[in-house]
């Protein structure tokens, strides 16, 4: 038994995808975990299909054992998105390996980065920089530039080897023994609008989607059948959709409560404020917002962390648990080498059912349960067709065939 993990958020599952198990299992996984982001993800948006049609999309197509991203994380920085995956994984205790895709293909490459990012994050010239007003990933990029060289500086203008880097990162920082494995992202780019063959970018396709579109030459038929399908019942999703959420929120929040959300800084939560309450629509407030420190995508990110009412300081705590989504036989085996193996200090439950870790009410348990089940309401106001806001505690999670 040889088991890798993926960290993904399959939005939707597209070729490129199925090509990235495929190789996995040639390189000799026989068993495959995806860490995969729930119904909102890194780029500070809702996911088009809900996290348990998604989830349950990954494992008809190759994937053996879903496990939740905890929203806490999958709308946070990719520093914090990967160190969170990578915990999960390392929680199960019996992970041998982490996949990724790039668009370097080089893991010692990779890893050359990875090592020169640690140092750069931690340089007393950082500061100045940001001081200047430039980003946090830009000014790290300038400082590594000028100690190792434009080859490796280059390493993070790519966002698959960007998130390459940080799974590194984050192997080090937890001090995991994982073996490295990375598939060449081949023809359409991140963020493409460009197809390859029957290859087109995650970007690309939810464009595509939202125009009504046909996308089944670049998705597993799985996929088309469950875009066509969700569409027909309304229950695609769109950030857009949550425009009067947020709104009230904004209008209602306090500065002190901004303060406190992710990714906060340099007085931005007097502007929030402000503007929050001037604002009309949503596009008004993110065009009186924007900011050239603040990228689209954080600023995204800080409007759901806040509507959320998630914290600085959930982002402290490691994931207090791992809930699955869906499974097969061999996630099964999975699961029972977990039981099995020897615990170690990311060691945490595991649980098919979410009333089973309410009822363990720890605090931190508690805190992210409560988190996760109004992260799901909320997401059921981003569809046409409003869904119940208690699905975490009502949709059965039954073994896949």
């Amino acid at each position: 038994m040889k088991t890798y993990g993926i960290i993904c958020e399959y939005n939707p599952f597209h070729n490129g995808h199925l090509r990235h198990i495929e190789e996995t299992r040639k390189h000799g996984a026989t068993h495959i975990v995806a860490v995969m982001s729930g119904n909102f993800v890194q780029r500070g948006d809702v996911a088009v299909i809900d996290k348990f049609a998604r989830a349950k999309s990954a494992v008809r197509n190759g994937a053996d054992l879903v496990i939740e991203m905890p929203v806490v994380y999958s709308l946070s920085s990719a520093e914090s998105f990967a160190r969170a995956g990578m915990a999960l994984l390392a929680g199960l205790g019996c992970v041998d390996g982490i996949s990724f895709g790039s668009e370097c293909g080089d893991a010692e490459i990779l890893r050359n980065a990875a090592a020169a990012s640690l140092i750069a994050s931690n340089s007393e010239k950082v500061k100045p920089l940001l001081e200047e007003g430039m980003p946090f990933p830009l000014a790290v990029r300038q400082i590594i530039e000028a100690d190792k060289g434009p080859e490796i500086a280059g390493i993070f203008d790519s966002p698959n080897n960007t998130l390459a880097v940080e799974y590194l990162k984050a192997i080090k920082v937890l001090k995991l023994d994982m073996d490295v494995f990375t598939v060449k992202r081949e023809g359409a780019m991140h963020d493409s609008d460009e197809v390859s063959g029957d290859t087109a970018s995650g970007s690309l396709l939810r464009r595509m989607i939202e125009d009504e579109e046909d996308i089944s030459a670049f998705v597993p038929k799985d996929t088309a059948e469950l875009i066509e399908l969700y569409r027909r019942s309304e229950n695609l999703a769109y950030f857009d959709n949550l425009e009067r959420p947020f709104l009230y929120r904004l209008r209602t929040c306090g500065i002190n409560e901004i303060a406190e959300t992710p990714d906060i800084g340099q007085g931005l939560e007097n502007r929030i404020f402000e503007v929050g309450r001037l604002s009309n629509s949503l596009d008004e407030f993110l065009d009186r917002v924007d900011t050239k420190r603040y990228t689209l995508a954080k600023m995204r990110r800080i409007l759901l962390n806040l509507t959320l009412g998630i914290k600085n300081t959930d982002l402290q705590i490691q994931p207090p648990y791992g809930r699955i989504l869906a499974f097969n036989d061999r996630g099964a085996e999975i699961l029972r080498k977990y039981r099995q193996s020897k615990k170690n200090k990311y060691t945490v439950p595991f649980e098919v059912a979410m009333k089973a870790l309410h009822d363990i009410k720890t605090p931190a348990i508690s805190r992210f349960v409560d988190i996760t089940a109004k992260s799901t309401g909320v997401y059921g106001l981003s569809m046409r067709n409003i869904t119940p806001s208690s699905l975490d505690f009502i949709v059965k999670i039954e073994k896949q065939t």
